[in-house]
């Protein structure tokens, strides 16, 4: 039991456990400290995904205790405003996520880089036309809709002088969701801000887990729906 312990420790606070661990690593590989770390996991919401030397903890989404949920983001951001603010941050980061791992190969990794101008042309193409599905979704269950956030994005500057890159600029808004991944070891920040590149964490995690046969076809549903219906751009002539 101490064994599972020392290793439900570290995983809750770091989120993975590597072969640079040791001993605790090892730990990790007797049947009984497993079997206790699955019963921990089917309590407390949350499953291990070992890959390439490393295990990682993933939360469950209905978890109550690990996963952030909708009330949480309402409680901590009360206002209206700041709840659109939320979702527009959530979006930034499923978008950098499809940019990322939208490939629909054997390995759904497509890009090794981005540039952080390409992210923003990314999502005003997106947010050209906000009358897309899921406005119905967040009207309804949330009180806010696709619309909102769209004319959200779109009242933000590129960029202002007077403003660098605040949050108050679309520049400021993806370099705040590039950073708060960053600071889950999920990308790294290079060139002075101007690129991004995924960690082994998030390689990891997005095609040993989120992306797994089981779940990518969700995934591509969520964003190809947009383009597959004429949503994501505006079609000229």
């Amino acid at each position: 039991m101490r064994q599972t312990a020392r290793i439900l420790n570290k995983l809750l606070i770091d989120g993975e456990l590597g072969v640079v661990d040791g001993e605790m690593f090892a730990d990790y590989r007797m049947p009984e400290v497993r079997e206790e770390l699955d019963e921990w996991g089917e309590e407390l919401g949350f499953s291990l995904l070992e890959m390439r030397g490393k295990v990682y903890l993933i939360p469950h989404a209905d978890s109550e205790l690990l996963a952030m949920t909708i009330r949480d983001i309402r409680e901590s951001k009360p206002s209206h405003d700041h709840m659109i603010d939320a979702f527009l941050q959530c979006y930034i980061t499923m978008t950098i996520l499809w940019m990322f791992y939208g490939g629909r190969n054997n390995n759904p990794k497509r890009a090794t880089f981005l540039q952080i101008k390409d992210i923003i042309a990314a999502l005003d193409e997106r947010f050209l036309n906000p009358g897309i599905p899921e406005g119905e979704v967040f009207e309804t269950d949330y009180e806010i809709n696709f619309t909102q956030i769209s004319s959200h994005w779109n009242a933000l500057a590129v960029y202002d002088e007077t403003k660098a890159i605040t949050q108050k600029t679309r520049l400021g808004r993806v370099l705040k969701a590039c950073r708060l991944m960053r600071d889950q070891q999920l990308l790294i920040i290079l060139d002075e801000n101007r690129e991004i590149r995924p960690t082994d964490r998030l390689d990891d995690l997005m095609i040993g887990h989120y992306l797994d046969m089981r779940r990518i076809d969700d995934i591509h549903k969520l964003f190809n729906s947009m383009e597959e219906q004429g949503y994501a751009k505006t079609k000229q002539g």
